[in-house]
């Protein structure tokens, strides 16, 4: 019986299975189908998006087979697949690898997380809210939110070794998602915090000529999907991930930063000035890290061997980021996106004048959107069709543009927003773990926070 019962495949197995047949039959549009460029890309996304999220297949191993699949079936050329190894956030999560084995090694990780310890009681619910509030307070300083990342997950780590959370366990996971989801989901309250939401003015004011403001923008959108959402977000990782903290001694860490961690800690705050004054000198925040990890591996100048490129470097978790930016570039070259949302706006029964059910209604078509295409593409492309919902809907365009912005802070899978999949990539967190916190998250939201949100926006006039 035991046998049996190692053999018998499991939920995620057969999501998996039923995902690769369905993918199997979109594969084949073109004997049967109009479309064929659209559905093979669709069936190749539920592949990969399915086997990201129960984990059925390694991480890699999905991204290898999306890219595989769309090269060799011409969903897609070469370029447009192969896209995420050459976009920015790709490279920045390979010189965060390095920047994270650095402070480890170097130590300065660690006498971070005792100055924390100090600060804060150790207890789980304390550090997983003290990770996430110190990621929303970067957020108003420094505009790239993978940057932030950057910074924040390797204290993470360190501080979950130095309460005793092993690798590989749940309670350690549930600290790196907090650093990663604190500084990356409320950021998008708040308005120059984030790619998405300058691709969301940038598309409002090229399509519309409608802007926005920074204290407008931000009072709509951060008090409750930012600070609330923060709040309950800490609450449910205690929940599902805390355990009780069993504080290691570092009794042998000397008073005195070592020269090691001085050189490291310079480094850093060089490249922590050039993060947050990116919009002065224009370049992106990949390339800082990527000359900071260079400085790292430096002789002489840096903290690690150049060894660690080769040794350490988790480049399985580098290939799943290349891939999730791939979803959405092929996403968008075949069209799926703009489908998507012409089928939405045909399908979905919009309101009229219909309140919180057409508030509701327009979250379900930019959350649709958004699921296919990932957070940095979906904007532009909703609000390419808002002047549509509007006269659906008689909302103004304004409420109806302002409205898709909640659907990129409640969601439901880890690949929707790359900062957040790279947190995990960086703090080695599976993506079972991940959604598994983003799918009961998503459901709270939907029940508490979207109709909190929506009478705080009918309150200030900015939904009907």
């Amino acid at each position: 019986m035991a046998g049996d019962s190692a053999i018998r495949p499991n939920v995620s197995q057969l999501s998996a299975l039923l995902a690769s047949i369905i993918a199997a039959v979109l594969l084949a549009a073109p004997l049967w189908s109009d479309a064929p460029g659209v559905m093979p890309a669709a069936g190749v996304i539920l592949f990969a998006i399915v086997n990201w999220a129960t984990g059925a297949l390694p991480q890699h191993i999905t991204a290898l087979l999306l890219f595989l699949i769309t090269v060799v079936l011409k969903i897609a050329p070469a370029d447009v697949v192969f896209s995420g190894f050459h976009a920015s956030a790709t490279w920045l999560v390979f010189g965060g690898f390095i920047i994270s084995i650095a402070a480890q090694q170097s130590g300065l990780a660690a006498r971070i997380v005792r100055v924390l310890l100090t600060h804060l009681p150790a207890r789980y619910l304390a550090m997983a809210a003290g990770l996430a509030g110190a990621g929303v307070l970067l957020s108003f300083i420094m505009p790239s939110a993978s940057g932030r990342v950057v910074l924040m997950v390797p204290l993470a780590v360190a501080l979950a070794g130095r309460l005793g959370f092993a690798e590989r366990t749940r309670a350690r996971h549930g600290l790196v998602i907090a650093a990663g989801w604190g500084t990356t989901i409320p950021a998008f309250g708040i308005l120059p915090s984030n790619v998405v939401n300058m691709a969301f003015v940038g598309a409002s004011e090229s399509i519309f000529g409608i802007g926005f403001t920074y204290f407008g923008y931000t009072v709509l959108n951060f008090p409750i999907l930012g600070v609330l959402a923060t709040m309950i977000s800490v609450i449910l990782i205690t929940l599902l991930f805390g355990a009780k903290p069993n504080p290691q001694g570092d009794a042998e860490m000397g008073t005195r930063t070592s020269p090691a961690e001085q050189r490291l800690m310079a480094i850093m705050l060089i490249a922590l000035a050039f993060w947050m004054t990116d919009s002065l000198h224009g370049i992106s925040p990949a390339w800082v890290a990527m000359a900071a990890a260079l400085l790292c591996t430096t002789p002489g100048i840096g903290v690690v061997s150049s060894s660690v490129m080769i040794k350490d470097v988790n480049y399985g978790a580098w290939m799943f980021v290349a891939g999730v930016i791939g979803v959405g570039a092929i996403a968008n070259h075949t069209g799926l996106g703009a489908a998507m949302g012409e089928w939405l706006l045909a399908t979905v029964p919009l309101s009229k004048d219909g309140g919180i059910v057409t508030f509701y209604e327009i979250f379900a078509v930019s959350a649709a959107v958004g699921l296919v295409t990932t957070f940095p593409a979906a904007p532009p492309i909703v609000t390419s069709f808002s002047d549509a919902i509007a006269q659906a809907t008689g909302w103004p365009l304004k409420s109806v543009l302002l409205a898709q912005v909640p659907s990129w802070m409640i969601y439901a899978f880890p690949h929707q927003a790359p900062p957040v999949a790279i947190a995990m990539a960086l703090g080695g967190v599976p993506m079972r773990e991940g959604l598994r916190f983003l799918a009961v998250y998503f459901i709270i939201g939907i029940l508490i926070v979207l109709p909190l949100q929506y009478y705080w926006g009918h309150m200030l006039g900015m939904y009907p």
